[in-house]
């Protein structure tokens, strides 16, 4: 049983460097008085002192508001550390914190009051606010791509989105229990370096097709802590590559939700491939002359998108029938309820 409560989930594979803000920044949070809460800090295969700074930063800054525990899951994987947070969590309501968030003072209190405000909402998201490790070496081609790195506003004002940034991203925990027991996530999230994608976004469509909403409040704020080795230009080639990838999947959930067809057709993979394959080689040309003169274009993320969609389309081929039916069944059941 779970109770109304915040549960604040850090999943950390070799955070010993970055988790000392991370924990200051919750354990000086603005807790309302017989408001709940723990951090649940979960060491996911580290090779490095993560248990060791988490106990020692978090006995030098916290109060006693708030609660800390240290869980192990051995098996790497976001989906695998966030589902052992997941299960550890006491509280209803719970907070996928990463190892660089640096939640503003009330984000938890507003995490909080937008629930129970909201009782149609499954999912909250917020702003994210860049903070470089170093600004100097800020790259020319941020300010173009930075929604990647899940900063900046997601909307102008407070509304219902299609999905949120996966840092700083609230869930309501019998829910998502309830969508994730229902069937195994086809997508897995981060594992260790391996920049695969799409589990916040393939979680938020499923709290979609379970009839919740999904909503962005610029209340929840963020810095997010960028590291220099995360601003290269081959590090976001392969942050896009990873969205690439995840296109697939979230695609057929988008095409379940937005239409009334049961089935896909059988060849629907090979047409979808075909067409990403036909994007890629008409505007190849263009495309190499312009990124061959330099990094930092939007034409070599279109190229390297457009490329490993299509190719992800293969790899699937007719396994996006099995997922589709999957994805209605759960669409079904929850009608007819």
């Amino acid at each position: 049983m779970t109770s109304k409560g915040v549960s604040i989930i850090i999943c950390c594979f070799n955070s010993g460097s970055l988790l000392g803000q991370t924990l200051q920044h919750i354990a000086v949070q603005n807790i309302a008085g017989d408001l709940a809460c723990e951090v649940i800090v979960v060491d996911n295969a580290s090779t490095d002192n993560t248990k060791e700074i988490a106990r020692s930063i978090w006995f030098k800054s916290s109060s006693n508001k708030i609660n800390l525990s240290i869980v192990h899951e051995p098996k790497p994987g976001l989906a695998y550390a966030r589902q052992k947070g997941i299960n550890e969590a006491r509280y209803d309501y719970l907070i996928f914190c990463d190892d660089d968030n640096w939640l503003d003072k009330n984000y938890i209190n507003n995490v909080f009051t937008l629930f129970d405000k909201h009782p149609g909402v499954g999912v909250l998201g917020g702003t994210g606010i860049a903070q470089f490790e170093d600004e100097r070496l800020k790259p020319v081609w941020f300010d173009t791509f930075y929604h990647g790195y899940a900063v900046g506003a997601q909307a102008e004002k407070e509304c219902t989105l299609n999905g949120v940034y996966g840092a700083g991203m609230a869930v309501r925990k019998s829910l998502l229990k309830e969508v994730i027991d229902t069937s195994p996530m086809f997508l897995h999230g981060r594992k260790q370096n391996h920049l695969s994608s799409g589990e916040d976004s393939e979680i938020c469509l499923r709290i979609r097709l379970a009839g919740y909403n999904i909503l962005y409040s610029p209340q929840l704020t963020f810095k997010h802590f960028l590291t220099t080795k995360r601003l290269t230009w081959y590090y976001l080639k392969r942050l896009h590559i990873g969205f690439a990838k995840s296109f697939v999947v979230l695609n057929l959930y988008e095409q379940a939700l937005n239409s009334q067809n049961t089935k896909l057709p059988t060849f629907y993979w090979l047409k979808k491939a075909l067409y990403y394959w036909g994007i890629y080689l008409k505007y190849w040309p263009k495309h190499y002359s312009a990124y061959k003169k330099g990094v930092g274009t939007i034409e070599e993320i279109h190229h390297i998108t457009w490329k490993n969609i299509a190719s992800n389309y293969f790899e699937y081929n007719f396994e996006t029938i099995a997922i589709y039916r999957k994805i209605i069944a759960l669409k079904s059941s929850k009608q007819t309820k």
